[in-house]
């Protein structure tokens, strides 16, 4: 499995469209939050630039692209070698979580710099980028067509994102319908711990059952 670990991140590291993908969300925190703090403006947190890298790498990487390897029969070519389909899986889910957190990194450090809250972030770093790839081979396994697979994936993407970006803006009764989505409790944890806070148990502990959650729907879903 680690051969083919090895050999999926040359092939990602070959294709500059990947390339663009995990390096997009680095620029874009960068120059955003760069405004935003000349402009005495604090919506676009630092937490959110961090989950739209775990949903941008996770889900744009690995939706379409386990399409598109089913549509030219490469995954099949795979079942052929000793490793089985939950192997290859969970290579390939292992390969893009190594990009999602080397760009939740970069975009950490760029905009926030060697501080120790970077350990403390971590968890729900690696947590979220899990979640999303999780979530995007659900949408890999699950459409047949290229032309679909990224649509749907770049909707489920924009979707995750924005209700991180403006449910704080909303009433404080909604919070509880939001917290129970995957995004929000990252959100909400990483902007505690930066803010010099604990994290929240009750969205923390949510992070783990979405994760069995979704596993088990791979796991369902890969045997159909």
């Amino acid at each position: 499995m680690t051969k083919l670990i090895r050999h999926e991140c040359k092939d990602l590291l070959r294709n500059p469209s990947i390339i663009i993908l995990v390096m997009l969300p680095i620029f874009m925190s960068k120059i955003i939050i760069s405004v935003m703090d000349k402009n005495g403006i604090n919506f676009m947190l630092l937490s959110t630039w961090i989950l739209f890298a775990q949903v941008m790498v996770g889900i744009m990487m690995t939706g379409p692209g386990l399409i598109e390897e089913r549509e030219s029969k490469t995954f099949d070519a795979l079942l052929i070698s000793p490793l089985g389909r939950g192997q290859i899986l969970v290579a390939k889910g292992l390969t893009v979580l190594l990009f999602s957190v080397l760009s939740q990194t970069v975009v950490f450090l760029l905009n926030q710099g060697f501080a120790s809250e970077l350990l403390s972030v971590f968890p729900y770093m690696l947590a979220g980028g899990i979640l999303f790839v999780e979530v995007g081979m659900i949408i890999g396994l699950k459409l047949d067509s290229s032309k679909n697979g990224s649509a749907v994936s770049s909707a489920v993407m924009v979707v995750f994102f924005l209700l991180a970006s403006v449910y704080q803006a909303l009433p404080d009764w909604t919070y509880p319908f939001f917290a129970a989505l995957p995004s929000i409790e990252i959100v909400e944890n990483l902007n505690r711990i930066l803010n010099g806070d604990g994290p929240l148990l009750f969205e923390s502990l949510l992070l783990p059952l979405w994760m069995t959650v979704l596993a088990l729907w791979i796991w369902r879903t890969g045997k159909e």
